[in-house]
């Protein structure tokens, strides 16, 4: 009787261990972040308004704000590429990205979330402070607020991988904003 228990008992704890390692290994893949509508989220509308925010996904661009949405594929494609150029990087060091970076020299202005791609991480993040750096120079001695917003400018990677830059009058708030949103 003995015997007959431990068997019985090992039978059922052996499909307790399957059942569970069939429910993990059967969960479906996290949905991709939608970091184009993290970015507005995150900001105020009159950023929303005046800053357009152009995201890709690996194989399209597409654009909301300022007139982005008008643009046609060819224009996303060109003026996607052109803002990586910018922020010091190319379509090789990016997954995909949602950017936002203003083209006056104005104004010292960039959000950005970047998926690198495979081993790319440091090449985003190298790009991203150099143009931190460049609007730190630029500003110092040119438009002393837009200098303490370069200055204040944040750049970190994400526990997920994302690297996010945030350089704008309200960064603390943006910046939390999409932390809270890619966790």
């Amino acid at each position: 009787m003995k015997r007959m228990m431990s068997i019985l008992l090992a039978v059922v704890l052996a499909f307790s261990l399957v059942a569970c390692g069939g429910s993990a290994s059967s969960a479906a893949p996290a949905e991709p972040k939608d970091y184009q509508q993290i970015i507005v989220d995150a900001r105020t509308q009159e950023q929303n308004d005046a800053f357009t925010v152009v995201s890709y996904d690996g194989e399209t661009y597409s654009a909301v704000g300022a007139g982005g949405e008008e643009m046609s594929a060819e224009d996303l494609s060109g003026f996607g590429t052109m803002l990586l150029e910018i922020l010091g990087l190319t379509t090789e060091d990016v997954e995909s990205f949602a950017l936002s970076v203003s083209m006056m020299n104005v104004h010292s202005y960039g959000v950005a979330i970047v998926k690198p791609a495979e081993g790319k991480a440091e090449a985003v993040t190298a790009g991203l402070q150099g143009f931190i750096d460049l609007q730190i120079s630029s500003q110092e001695f040119y438009l002393q607020d837009q200098y303490e917003i370069a200055k204040a400018a944040k750049l970190e990677t994400m526990p997920s991988g994302e690297v996010v830059m945030v350089m704008c009058d309200n960064a603390n708030e943006v910046f939390a904003s999409i932390e809270a949103a890619l966790k």
